[in-house]
């Protein structure tokens, strides 16, 4: 593509503008990756994602065995105390009696029924303060074999929402581009209006020093430098609001960025970034229905909130099998001893039908059903109207697009009419036939029409952006 006056013009003032110190260049695609590593609407999702997980594993903890032990040392007296239906049995069935062994001699011996005969009663043992060890050690393996679907479906919630949490971070991912590739743009864009009020000023003061030396010389009246002196005015006052503009668009691009600490940088961009591109015109003319399809295939957000609605119909037969008792099954081996060389082992094997510790409660359970119901009432809603919204959200991003398309056609016919003009304004008011008026409506149509230039060509690139974004596209 040829460069005109006007461009060198243009480009001279970007290199006026540009900061002395050697910035690094920064393009799109740079700015996209810094903001996906580390901005903090990313990092947040992310997060959210890695405890959606943490719950999804939790939940499959449920449908699995886990282990359970314990280990004690509980030095206790041997001071024995019994209820009274333990008494009564113990005096109903031991008693000592002292009877002749073949050798003639008396042996104490435990008989059946105290108060028979000569069988008395046990006397209770003496209490004693001292401590003796005891231990005792547990293992055993716990398993809910069926609760009613509680735990399947659970885990089936547990594990959609964690899915859904990770397509979040592909919607938050692409807020985040779409929000860099507008404020890089828009920087992009600002730089080069300061460029051209640069310009615009070294024109006019140009001309100002020309029609100071006319009028010096007699060839120009008065009015003629005061004209100049009014036209560079108003273009300082142009290049003052340039800039101010450059900086806050500047800023704006370091917030998108998502960097803890702001560097300077020299930006970059291609002409096909500004340009129409190919696959610009087939967006542009495709007919809505075909890209609304396309987009609720793509968008994040409507995957994201079906995969909501199935983990909160899970959720709802998760909060049904409440109503029923759970079927358990427990294997407990247990030792236990006075000392570890003599632990004595025992194995406990329960398989119980009933509910958990704290009970169940119908209104509990019922409470839980009709709030997953709710929440499952409010995740289709919420893609209902996710769907209306991307329709809206493509419409005028078509739109838009078609817009700036022929804003950058008829700006481009504009600029390059208007440096003819200029030219011709120049040279008629350098041998006298134009007039003072005629030369600075031409400074100012041209002025103005670089300055629509650069807008158009910003807003093919936002535009672009914008839908990009509303198809869901993804870099």
């Amino acid at each position: 593509m040829s460069r005109s006056p006007a461009w060198a013009s243009l480009v001279l003032g970007i290199l006026a503008v540009a900061p002395a110190r050697a910035d690094p260049e920064l393009t799109v695609d740079d700015a996209i990756r810094i903001a996906r590593s580390h901005h903090p609407t990313i990092e947040a999702q992310r997060g959210q994602a890695e405890a959606a997980d943490g719950r999804r594993d939790q939940a499959l903890a449920r449908l699995l065995p886990f282990l359970t032990g314990n280990l004690a040392f509980q030095p206790t007296t041997a001071n024995l105390a019994v209820t009274p239906a333990q008494a009564r049995t113990l005096i109903g069935v031991a008693g000592s009696d002292i009877v002749i062994d073949a050798a003639g001699m008396p042996v104490p011996v435990s008989c059946r029924t105290p108060g028979i005969g000569n069988c008395a009663a046990l006397p209770p043992p003496p209490q004693s303060w001292a401590l003796h060890n005891f231990w005792e050690a547990q293992v055993g393996v716990a398993w809910t074999v069926w609760d009613w679907g509680r735990s399947i479906y659970g885990y089936r919630s547990a594990r959609d929402l964690a899915q859904a949490q990770a397509v979040g971070v592909r919607a938050a991912s692409n807020d985040v581009v779409l929000q860099v590739r507008l404020a890089f743009f828009g920087a992009l864009a600002a730089d080069e209006q300061a460029a051209v009020a640069v310009d615009a000023v070294r024109t006019y003061d140009a001309h100002l020093a020309q029609a100071r030396g006319l009028h010096d010389s007699g060839l120009r009246t008065g009015i003629d430098v005061a004209t100049a002196q009014s036209a560079a005015a108003s273009a300082e006052i142009l290049l003052a609001r340039a800039r101010f503009a450059q900086e806050a668009s500047r800023t704006q691009l370091l917030v998108a960025l998502g960097e803890d600490r702001w560097h300077g940088w020299q930006l970059r961009a291609s002409d096909a970034e500004l340009e129409v591109q190919p696959g610009d015109e087939q967006r542009g003319q495709a007919p809505l229905d075909d890209l609304a399809t396309r987009a609720l295939a793509q968008r994040a957000e409507i995957a994201e909130l079906r995969l909501q609605q199935q983990a909160f119909s899970a959720s709802v037969a998760s909060a049904r099998g409440g109503y029923l008792p759970a079927l358990s099954l427990n294997l407990e081996p247990i030792w236990a001893g006075s000392s570890w060389s003599s632990l004595v082992g025992n194995l406990t094997v329960t398989i119980a039908l009933g509910f958990p510790l704290e009970g169940m409660s119908p209104w509990l359970v019922h409470g839980q059903a009709r709030e997953a119901a709710g929440n499952l009432v409010v995740a289709r809603a919420g893609e209902r109207a996710s769907r209306d919204s991307i329709r809206q959200e493509l419409a005028d991003a078509r739109t838009s697009f078609n817009y700036a398309r022929d804003e950058l056609r008829l700006a481009r016919k504009l600029t390059e009419a208007s440096a003819r003009q200029r030219a011709l304004a120049e040279g008629r008011y350098q041998t006298g036939v134009g007039n003072v008026i005629e030369l600075y409506d031409a400074l100012l149509t041209d002025v103005n029409a670089r300055s629509q230039l650069v807008q158009a060509r910003l807003d093919v690139a936002s535009a672009r952006a914008r839908l990009q974004h509303a198809l869901g596209e993804e870099d």
